[in-house]
């Protein structure tokens, strides 16, 4: 075997395996959307503020409002809302779809 086919043998074998140079990015993994739900506290076109009673734990958390943002139904204070949102790296919540929940009917 001569050097040459040696030298393209070792060239084709290490360019199969990955080993060459080639584009290195990897894509970056979307973080799945995240569920909250509770009370409307505060709403404004630009943002939300939900809370919820857990454990007898107040919790309160606030999302951003987009004009992507989905809203399914109408969005006032004191209403149940599921929120989906995505958090940002910062760890900004910013939420995708809101849905409101109709009250149950009084008896």
């Amino acid at each position: 075997m001569t050097v040459v086919k040696f030298l393209l043998c070792a060239g084709l074998c290490l360019f199969l395996s990955g080993w060459a140079p080639a584009q290195q990015s990897t894509p970056q993994e979307k973080k799945p959307d995240a569920f909250f739900s509770g009370t409307v506290t505060e709403s404004t076109p630009e943002r939300i503020s939900v809370s919820r009673r857990i454990s007898g734990r107040q919790e309160k958390r606030t999302f951003r409002v987009t004009p992507e943002t989905r809203i399914e139904g109408k969005l006032q204070a004191r209403v149940r809302v599921t929120v989906q949102y995505i958090t940002a790296e910062d760890g900004s919540s910013t939420a995708t779809r809101i849905v409101v929940h109709s009250a149950a009917p009084k008896k």
